[in-house]
């Protein structure tokens, strides 16, 4: 499974990165810090997942959205924002989350959107504790 993070800030995306390959740690996750760079990556490394800040400079992540869902076979989109925002079209993302909520409504969307790859995180972490 590929992950693309898109948040300018670096700090943001370290941490998120960090706790994903707690979680998955077989999966591999790429950042972008504009959604200019994010397009070149969906172009280039055809990600199953992109998770972007809400919003982001020129193109925004609504932007970014919409260009992404365009595009066939298209990867799930999660939007992360700082607070509620109300009013984004569910067709431009498939999870809209407040970054205070990641872990604890990121995980049971994860587990349900990707089964196998959870399944394998999960039997990844329980040999390493048994190690």
């Amino acid at each position: 499974m590929r992950i693309l993070l898109v948040d300018p800030d670096a700090t943001s995306r370290r941490v998120i990165a960090s706790w994903l390959d707690e979680f998955f740690g077989h999966v591999s996750i790429d950042q972008a810090s504009s959604a200019t760079e994010a397009l070149q990556a969906i172009h280039t490394d055809c990600p199953d997942l992109v998770m972007a800040a809400y919003p982001l400079a020129t193109p925004g992540g609504v932007e970014l959205s919409a260009l992404i869902k365009a595009r066939p076979n298209p990867p799930v989109i999660v939007l992360l924002t700082l607070r509620c925002a109300t009013g984004l079209d569910l067709q431009i993302r498939d999870l809209l989350l407040e970054k205070r909520h990641l872990q604890s409504r990121l995980l049971a969307f994860l587990q349900r959107r990707f089964p196998k790859v959870w399944a394998e995180g999960v039997t990844a972490r329980s040999l390493a504790s048994c190690r």
